[in-house]
């Protein structure tokens, strides 16, 4: 781990990316509709309310909070929110003070890196982390001691972005990367910039790639998860430490320590491929 760039060490320096600072920003935007499709995601990648209502659910790397939220109004019977971000955390609560009446929801600060503190937290029946142990620093380690508090015969939701070497399919991974690292050395003026060129260059692949209206996608890009076209644009060049992997390459890693895909969404370039991991040890 020394040798390691964690977000832990490093979210707090001068210049770099905060996701917690993002998803405060994303807050003022949360309404009705996004939570419900905050709800429909977990409900159809699932296999139904039933797969929820009653279940513990750990929400690892829980950024804005909504999907603890969402898991809240299904009826989970108990929900943790982890994060290691302040203004996660601050985002987290912020929704739990507003919308929870009960208090089975808590919100802990911690690391997915540190195995003794996510011990502490017991064993769930869902362990949720989309789109965060790629940014760890060191995402197998990550993935392995998370998958540790899955309760035996119970599931894994993780996403985790895919590798690409496909400079056509939005450019590949390792490109990327360095866009990052670029990103997170640059200065306010410099990231608004390199923002304003990237949303152009999506904006003009809608229209002459996809052929698709742009400003229809930007007004429903909230249906796909409830999120917001800006604030994953700004998460997603922000995005530091940066790690991928090839969904097979996943899938065999998982194996090795007793965890069977049930089920797998894979997207093509560098988006995040989910999986739903069915935990097969006995302990």
């Amino acid at each position: 781990m020394k040798n390691k760039t964690t977000y832990k060490n490093t979210y707090k320096n001068k210049n770099h990316f905060s996701f917690g600072e993002n998803w405060k920003d994303f807050l003022s935007t949360l309404n009705n509709e996004r939570i419900n499709q905050a709800k429909k995601s977990l409900i159809n990648f699932l296999g139904g309310t039933k797969n929820i209502k009653g279940k513990s659910f750990v929400d690892i790397g829980c950024g804005s909070g909504l999907f603890s939220l969402a898991a809240y109004l299904l009826g989970a019977s108990k929900i943790v929110s982890v994060d290691i971000d302040d203004s996660s955390i601050w985002c987290a609560n912020s929704l739990k003070e507003k919308y929870a009446n009960k208090n089975n929801w808590s919100v802990i600060k911690g690391s997915a890196l540190d195995i003794n503190f996510l011990k502490s937290l017991g064993k769930f029946d869902i362990v949720y982390s989309w789109g965060v142990l790629h940014h760890t620093g060191n995402m197998y380690q990550a993935i392995i001691n998370v998958s540790k508090i899955v309760k035996p015969g119970k599931i894994f939701y993780l996403a985790i972005y895919n590798e690409s070497t496909s400079f056509w399919q939005g450019g590949s991974s390792k490109f990327w990367l360095k866009i990052k690292k670029l990103y997170n050395s640059s200065t306010k003026f410099q990231k608004s910039l390199i923002l304003k060129i990237y949303m152009t260059y999506q904006i003009a692949s809608l229209i002459l790639i996809s052929r698709t209206n742009p400003i229809s996608f930007i007004r429903n890009y909230k249906k796909k998860r409830g999120m917001s076209w800006k604030h994953d644009l700004i998460d997603w060049l922000g995005g530091y430490p940066y790690e991928f992997a090839l969904s097979d390459e996943l899938i065999n890693f998982m194996g090795n320590d007793k965890f069977l895909c049930k089920k797998m969404k894979f997207r093509n370039g560098t988006g995040c491929n989910e999986f739903i991991f069915k935990n097969l040890n006995k302990k």
